[in-house]
């Protein structure tokens, strides 16, 4: 499947819901936040969250499961 612009992930799902960290070292918040602000309809900021992987110390994602 292919999308040629942030509308076309929009039509496919009624929810769109970005986490994201303020200080993630591979992408600038200003990118995460504008894309959130393009596509999801909540967005939920994880202070000091790094990139939000392993390395960051989420093996698990605990705030995704228990927002879910």
């Amino acid at each position: 499947m292919y999308f040629n612009n942030l509308e076309d992930v929009k039509q496919y799902a009624d929810e769109i819901i970005c986490f994201y960290s303020d200080n993630d070292p591979y992408v600038k918040y200003e990118v995460e936040k504008d894309f959130a602000d393009k596509i999801a309809t909540e967005q939920i900021l994880i202070p000091n969250a790094g990139h939000i992987n392993s390395k960051s110390g989420y093996d698990t994602f605990e705030d995704i499961v228990s927002y879910l």
